[in-house]
């Protein structure tokens, strides 16, 4: 792994200590960082890397289209809530500037593992980790 993608995994883990994704359960977030990749990710390789069975369900959504509502503030926003926004809009910045080709996977049905993956220009994978449940 090179210094730049293990610098990178720190400030991840940094900015996102904290930083809970929100659905029927409260999911922290796990940074992963994974060998070269020379060609773009497959769903069977994103099943493969992260222990699925190949017939488990998978849905690839757009990055911006699965943080557009954390990283909006709303009218209702108390300090709290507004603070969570600027971290979720921190770290959509952050990916965006390092990683390439930004993907989120949904695996799974019902407690649904979901995996942001992009690719820096050395060819590491990097990426966040976290759970939703959704019935």
């Amino acid at each position: 792994m090179s210094d730049q993608g293990d610098e990178l995994v720190k400030v991840l883990q940094n900015l996102t200590n904290d930083l809970l994704w929100i659905s029927e359960i409260d999911s922290p977030f796990k940074v992963f960082q994974w060998e070269n990749q020379s060609a773009k990710l497959t769903d069977q390789q994103i099943l493969e890397r992260t222990h699925h069975s190949m017939d488990t369900a998978l849905e690839t959504v757009s990055f911006d289209e699965f943080f557009a509502a954390a990283t909006q503030d709303q009218d209702w926003f108390g300090t709290e809530e507004k603070a969570v926004a600027t971290k979720y809009r921190l770290l959509v910045d952050l990916l965006k500037q390092h990683l390439s080709d930004l993907k989120v996977y949904r695996v799974g049905e019902i407690r649904i593992n979901l995996y942001v993956v992009g690719q820096m220009q050395t060819g590491e994978v990097i990426g966040l980790v976290t759970q939703a449940v959704e019935t």
